[in-house]
């Protein structure tokens, strides 16, 4: 759980990675304002913010944070669930499972705090590497669950933790 100052510095640098990443530009946007005001919307008791370390140096971050009102995993009966964003790993550390434990963990954060169920986006285009991810740990397409996420080739992915142990 990131909540020094030290660690949520070190979120910061790998959200701003993650934006560049995405050629998203900072100077006036969304995950700009969400990162100087970390933790935010991850804050406990409702969300998480996760630091991945391998070694002494961070390795990759994703928040937890519940979905807002009104919202539903679509296909599923969930009432309470969390919402996951910006899962990033840092290049040298790819495909060395680091993804898959802030998922993992992730997962575990959400039963502890009482969501029955999980909801994220991600672009097959711009996010390639975290498609098996998600399909391999269970999460399967769905229907928009919010109206103010645009993108091309969004895609929408929920879990029902409920029937996943």
């Amino acid at each position: 759980e990131a909540q020094s100052t030290t660690q949520l510095a070190e979120v910061r640098r790998l959200f701003g990675e993650y934006a560049s990443s995405l050629g998203w530009d900072l100077s006036d946007s969304r995950i700009a304002h969400e990162m100087e005001r970390l933790p935010g919307a991850y804050a406990p008791p409702a969300g998480s913010l996760m630091l991945a370390y391998v070694g002494d140096g961070p390795a990759g971050a994703l928040g937890l944070q519940p979905v807002p009102e009104g919202c539903r995993i679509p296909g599923t009966g969930a009432e309470r669930a969390g919402e996951l964003k910006r899962l990033f790993v840092a290049d040298e550390f790819r495909r060395c499972g680091v993804g898959r434990a802030l998922m993992e963990r992730a997962e575990t954060e959400a039963r502890t705090r009482g969501y029955d169920g999980l909801v994220l986006t991600t672009s097959a285009e711009l996010m390639p590497l975290a498609q098996p991810l998600y399909e391999s740990l269970g999460y399967a397409q769905t229907s928009p669950y919010r109206d103010d996420l645009v993108w091309p080739d969004l895609l929408w992915l929920r879990k029902d933790l409920a029937r996943t142990k």
